[in-house]
């Protein structure tokens, strides 16, 4: 017996109403989550302020966010798989919501560096372990409560991106003067909703199993070249989710610097902090606007998609996300008025380019690994996204040496690259897994 095996899993099939009650918690939880997940995204440019980040300081926070969650999801999808646990997912969520609390407290880059390091791990540790208890509580509606799963991920980045930087704004404004350092020591109060979640995420998945009890053994009977060609079709859809999340994170940095940007361009003569403070009021309904198009994009093709059509939906979609990015830095020539409107549309577009075929991914996975579903979680979300890291580099490097507009294009490239590879998928296989 191990210290990760806490508790007995229970593998009896609960009645639809409890488990509805329990798939529910579970994603509501996933909203929370993700709030917190985008805090210090939505605040960069006020960060940056702040502590004086250089362009690569802030890539390299935002990178380091999708290192430490992705790095973090796969193993604790292997120990969950092993161990039949949900434990981890639980403390993760608890670890989360403490450090991303305590983001005003850091007084230089290199705390930030390691709140954000924490926080990040946390937020991965959660991830594949409810994905998996999602699957496990919608039967044959997979797709589905995964789909919804990602809505609700969504929603949370939309929530936490555009309140942080107006709840820091209100709490700076408190008693009639403006401080800023005040604003960022109150998202310390976080902590109180947050908790609440995690005992509600504890309540939701322990004692609720993640595979099936003949998962294992109907694995064991496919021939070797079918498992074999299983595993070929995950790790290309590994490889597509990689490109999507570099993309997601090289948006992330692009925004951050096009609206800082902005702010400067329009508000001539401010000073630093009310710059940041500008800047990330943009920043966040900007960084929100992906996450609306990777929610609808996500929430309709699970919905409405059928394996039929997987392959499709993951050749056409990163093309035009593609187009939508390129488009972005071209809104400045637009009336005043209407660049920002303008700006958040494409933006959306982009996120749906990108995001959509994410939850699809993960449950096309689940189907072709039954047997370790908390592993192909794992690997479609964290194991993707520990490589998202490179793409706020590399939207950098482009940025720094030849100029923002390219590097919009070069990650407009660098999308569509992903629906290429959709061209090696096998279809038929996919299809044929439909039903498990």
């Amino acid at each position: 017996m191990t210290s990760l095996q806490v508790q007995s899993v229970s593998t009896v099939i609960e009645p639809v109403p409890a488990r509805f009650r329990r798939a529910s918690a579970t994603i509501t939880s996933h909203t929370i989550v993700d709030f917190f997940s985008f805090v210090v995204i939505s605040l960069m440019p006020l960060l940056a302020a702040r502590l004086d980040l250089s362009k690569p300081e802030k890539a390299m926070v935002i990178g380091l966010g999708a290192v430490a969650s992705g790095l973090i999801q796969p193993l604790v999808a292997v120990l969950s798989d092993r161990h039949n646990t949900r434990i981890l997912g639980t403390l993760g969520m608890l670890v989360a919501v403490v450090a991303v609390s305590c983001i005003g407290l850091v007084q230089n880059y290199w705390q930030l560096l390691l709140v954000q390091a924490v926080a990040a791990s946390g937020i991965g540790a959660f991830h594949p372990v409810a994905a998996a208890a999602i699957g496990s509580l919608a039967g044959k509606q997979r797709t589905r409560f995964v789909a919804t799963f990602f809505l609700a991920g969504m929603v949370g980045g939309v929530l936490g991106n555009v309140l942080a930087p107006q709840y820091v704004g209100f709490m700076s404004q408190a008693a009639g003067e403006h401080n800023v350092a005040r604003g960022l020591r109150s998202l310390l109060w976080l902590m109180i909703p947050g908790a609440l979640g995690v005992v509600m995420l504890s309540w939701a998945i322990h004692g609720v199993s993640h595979r099936a009890h003949d998962a294992i053994e109907n694995h064991a009977r496919l021939s070797a070249a079918e498992r074999a060609a299983r595993w070929r079709a995950v790790i290309l859809l590994y490889v597509g989710n990689v490109i999507r999340f570099c993309t997601n994170m090289a948006l992330v940095y692009l925004i951050v610097e096009w609206t800082t940007q902005l702010a400067a361009e329009r508000h001539a003569g401010e000073s630093v902090d009310r710059l940041g403070m500008i800047a990330s009021e943009i920043n966040g309904p900007m960084q929100a606007a992906q996450q609306v198009g990777m929610g609808f994009g996500g929430i309709t093709l699970g919905m409405v998609l059928s394996a039929r059509y997987e392959k499709a939906a993951f050749l056409v979609f990163p093309l035009i996300g593609a187009g939508a990015i390129t488009l972005i830095p071209e809104v400045e020539s637009l009336p005043e008025s209407w660049v920002l409107p303008v700006a958040f549309v494409i933006t959306a577009l982009a996120g749906i380019g990108f995001g959509s075929v994410v939850p699809v991914s993960i449950a096309a996975a689940q189907r072709l690994l039954p047997h370790r579903t908390s592993l192909a979680s794992g690997l479609m979300m964290g194991g993707a996204w520990a490589l998202a890291f490179l793409g706020p580099h590399f939207a950098g490097l482009i940025h720094t040496h030849v100029g923002l507009r390219a590097a919009f294009l070069a990650t407009a490239a660098l999308l569509a690259s992903a629906g290429v590879l959709a061209l090696a998928l096998p279809g038929r296989l996919m299809r044929q897994t439909s039903d498990e």
